[in-house]
């Protein structure tokens, strides 16, 4: 009994190493993405190794959503140049509209369907009470900023509190 109880401390122990090698808190929003199913409205997929994510949510039919969408589309190349990603939740009643908003503003950015989307698989998500909404989130999924759309732009100062 002493040696079954002595091999079995033994594995465990050489497994102990393995275990604590692999990273015990890998990035929440990436992980909740790739594992979801959900369906993409452009080619574009999130950045797996993005240091923080924007959840921005927008849509065709809304006024304040097309006054801001030049501004998040020029920035967005400066968004990914600081490690971060943004993810377009459109809020448009067909994946055909969403489609044809996202290209009329030459948006590259990966977006999804709000609807038929279950987006508490997003870590951090704030539900919106309007749009545009946009949320601002660590890579674990800490909500960082929660806000009117145009928030979004102020991505440079919210980098701080990623850490």
């Amino acid at each position: 009994m002493k040696t079954i109880i002595l091999t079995l401390a033994t594995a465990l122990l050489g497994v102990a190493p393995l275990t604590a090698a692999t990273p015990a808190t890998a990035p929440a929003v990436p992980t909740a993405l790739a594992g979801s199913g959900i369906s993409y409205l452009t080619e574009a997929r999130p950045a797996a190794d993005a240091t923080f994510y924007i959840y921005l949510c927008s849509a065709s039919w809304c006024p304040p959503c097309r006054a801001i969408m030049p501004k998040v589309v020029a920035q967005y190349p400066e968004i990914k140049a600081a490690g971060g990603e943004l993810i377009l939740l459109c809020y448009d009643r067909t994946p055909e509209a969403g489609k044809g908003y996202l290209k009329k503003y030459g948006a590259a950015f990966p977006a999804i369907p709000a609807h038929g989307t279950d987006l508490s698989l997003l870590p951090g998500f704030v539900a919106p009470r309007g749009i545009p909404h946009a949320v601002f989130v660590s890579a674990e999924g800490r909500t960082i900023s929660s806000g009117h759309g145009a928030t979004a732009l102020n991505w440079r100062e919210l980098t701080s509190q990623v850490k």
